[in-house]
């Protein structure tokens, strides 16, 4: 069986959400350390131009956006489940506050405690994604009383949940409903004092975190990005099962342009070989790599011929 490759860096919050997969799994994988801004040049011939972190490789077949990420491995490695309790709808549920309520107040906040040792850079390519000029550090840091204001009443919120004294999120396992909500506020506890001090009247929060912290990220041993390119190149894409299109759904056969729906603004371009009702995954060829089949969740992006 290929090698699970995670193109990824620390410090991402996301990448850290899929690493904990692995360590809910038991599973070994290969890591590859990508730069925190573009250019990703070893990342590209992979992507397409798909610039989001993280990216899963296992041989000619690349994985994008940690929900499908999530229904990759589970299909895969299915015990121990992601989902305890028949939970995959309060995950799908509970993913989507957190990504679109809680994580980018939750940047904000942390940028703006730290806004003076970020590296320029940063800031420059986090605010093309937004279509937004880059923010003045010494602006950006004024604003942390008025961003923390912003975030209180969700830790308020994500401390709730845990107002029965639950082990995690959906009782007594732990599962994607945990590692959703754990990514964003993950983010507190390595930005320093100030910013940890958030979380510290929320005692049952805390304690949850601890826990899942302890889950671990498998067994992880480093790759060079070269080694994941010949990776690709080696390989043959696996078979996909027979589509099941929809009327709203692309074609299989279409020549797409894939775009993040939140404007991230590099598209992917590719033939639709397989779609089902969540999920696509379009052929590509690339002069480094070959052939290979890249998959979207088609929840979040914009499928256009």
């Amino acid at each position: 069986m290929a090698d699970i490759i995670l193109h990824h860096y620390d410090a991402s919050p996301f990448a850290h959400k899929v690493r904990l997969m692995m360590g809910h799994k038991g599973l070994a994988w290969k890591s590859v350390v990508i730069p925190m801004v573009m250019p990703k040049p070893d990342l590209m011939p992979l992507t397409g131009g798909y610039r989001r972190t993280p990216v899963m490789q296992i041989g000619a077949d690349i994985y994008c956006d940690t929900r499908l990420i999530a229904w990759e491995l589970e299909a895969r490695h299915p015990d121990p489940t992601f989902y305890p309790g028949n939970g995959e709808g309060l995950a799908a549920i509970l993913t989507r506050w957190a990504d679109d309520n809680l994580f980018l107040p939750g940047v904000n906040f942390v940028f703006s405690n730290v806004a003076d040792k970020l590296p320029p850079a940063l800031l420059a390519d986090r605010a093309k994604m937004r279509g937004a000029e880059p923010p003045d550090p010494e602006k950006l840091k004024a604003l942390t009383p008025r961003l923390l204001a912003a975030v209180t009443p969700l830790l308020e919120t994500a401390e709730a949940l845990f107002a029965d004294s639950r082990t995690f999120v959906g009782g007594d396992a732990c599962g994607m409903a945990d590692y959703a909500l754990y990514h964003p506020l993950w983010m507190f506890t390595g930005a320093g004092k100030k910013v940890a001090a958030a979380l510290e009247p929320y005692q049952n929060l805390s304690t949850w975190m601890a826990r899942v912290d302890a889950v671990g990220e498998g067994t992880r041993e480093e790759m060079e990005s070269g080694a994941a390119l010949d990776a690709a190149r080696e390989a043959e894409p696996a078979p996909v099962a027979e589509p099941t299109p929809d009327a709203a759904s692309p074609q299989p056969g279409d020549a797409v342009s894939v775009l993040a729906a939140d404007k991230v603004p590099e598209a992917v371009t590719g033939e639709v070989v397989y779609v089902d009702g969540r999920r696509v995954t379009i052929r590509r060829e690339d002069s480094q790599v070959g052939v290979l089949h890249q998959h979207f969740p088609r929840e979040g992006y914009i499928f256009a011929k």
